[in-house]
């Protein structure tokens, strides 16, 4: 029997080891595959997931997610969906995510 946890949002999510989440596929919720579940990081104040640490299917996939130091990119825990026989990603807000990390956001330019 499975437990069941609140993850913050209102999400409801089945409790899994972190052990058996290791190199899970990550995708969207549009359907493309974006990776591998390396890590996941945690705030050690509050406890909180922050990041899933993920390594991309390519060079391409993710791009301009934040990376750490082993080029594995940072996805914020805000864009998980669901976590089941994959996790799955909100398109949407890795989309946000990547506009923030591009040089020049939010200082005041505008684009023609």
């Amino acid at each position: 029997m499975r437990a069941r946890a609140k993850l913050g949002r209102g999400v409801d999510l089945a409790q899994v080891l972190v052990s058996k989440l290791r190199a899970i596929g990550v995708i969207s919720d549009r359907g493309m595959q974006v990776g591998k579940l390396h890590d996941i990081l945690f705030d050690e104040r509050d406890g909180k997931i922050q990041s899933l640490v993920v390594r991309p299917i390519s060079k391409e996939a993710l791009a301009n997610i934040p990376r750490d130091s082993s080029g594995n990119a940072l996805i914020p825990f805000s864009a998980v969906m669901s976590i089941r026989d994959f996790i799955v990603i909100n398109e949407r807000v890795l989309t946000i995510q990547q506009l923030r990390a591009r040089p020049g956001f939010g200082a005041g330019s505008t684009q023609a």
